[in-house]
């Protein structure tokens, strides 16, 4: 029988004890569990080859973790959320044991979402090559200079457009609730297969968001001397300098989530989960949803 993970956020002081009581309980029930922190190294590929379900104690940005590393192993993912948003979650902690009881109970379904790959093709001759995927975005972004960035855009191997911005967000439907919709992108069902691109702080260039074919390519070159960062998921993986390019496409690996909510729910909680909370410090502070 296969065992059930749990990654935690440990800048929150309730999600161990949590974790520690959902093993426990599956202990009972005679099911194996392993227990990892999100600054732990993460488990060995053998481990998650016998994962069943990982459940994630935190927000969004545990979730976003937790993606990365299941992502190649199709492990499904049940949110708990202890964060402040919690778009990709699917409980919290008044909840879990209900959840879990439907999920050892053959309840529920699997939701498919939509994941960007990532890469980078640098300028120089032997400059280095990154590759990454994205659940939420990749954004190529100015740096911490205060400055816009020049970016020219490719779509199709069609030249579309020069921005010159903050930088440039392509999301996926999971993303269009988080950075995209903070720049005044729009929102799609996160089950959609679509691809957004939002200009940050656009200047004297293309200021609306587009919503591209699942199936485009897109390409980003960055034109400005003082290059630039690209960032995945909040997670900085290349620095770029001038004429590097950027590469997107839909991945072939999607995400995959446990539910047993129904998609209509997605509807129902939208305008309440966009309102915004204050940030909790009691006991720890709770870390911010991406």
């Amino acid at each position: 029988m296969k065992s059930i993970g749990l990654l935690y956020n440990p800048r929150s002081s309730e999600t161990r004890p949590l974790g520690e009581a959902i093993c426990a309980w599956l202990a009972e029930r005679g099911r194996s569990t392993w227990l990892v922190s999100t600054l732990d190294e993460p488990p060995e590929p053998a481990l998650l080859r016998e994962t069943e379900l990982v459940i994630t104690l935190g927000g969004d940005g545990t979730i976003l973790r937790a993606a990365a590393i299941v992502l190649p192993h199709a492990i499904p993912l049940l949110g708990l959320n202890l964060g402040r948003v919690g778009f990709l979650t699917e409980g919290n902690p008044a909840t879990w044991k209900a959840l879990l009881e439907n999920y050892l109970a053959g309840r529920g379904y699997v939701e498919r979402r939509s994941t960007l790959a990532v890469r980078t093709f640098p300028a120089a001759r032997f400059g280095n090559r990154h590759e990454a995927v994205a659940l939420n975005e990749a954004v190529v972004g100015r740096g911490p200079l205060a400055r816009t960035i020049r970016l020219s855009v490719r779509v199709e191997d069609v030249p579309l457009t020069d921005y010159v911005a903050d930088g440039l967000i392509a999301a996926t439907a999971t993303g269009s609730t988080a950075y995209a919709y903070a720049v005044g992108g729009p929102i799609l069902p996160p089950w959609m297969e679509e691809i957004i691109l939002v200009p940050v702080a656009p200047h004297l260039c293309l200021e609306r968001p587009l919503i591209l074919d699942r199936q485009t390519v897109i390409e980003i070159t960055v034109r400005s001397r003082r290059g630039g960062i690209l960032t995945v998921d909040g997670r900085l993986v290349a620095e770029l300098r001038d004429g590097d390019r950027v590469q997107l496409f839909r991945h072939h690996q999607e995400a995959l989530f446990w539910r047993i909510r129904k998609r209509e729910d997605f509807y129902r909680s939208l305008v309440e989960r966009l309102t915004p909370r204050p940030i909790t410090r009691a006991g720890g502070n709770r870390e911010r949803d991406g």
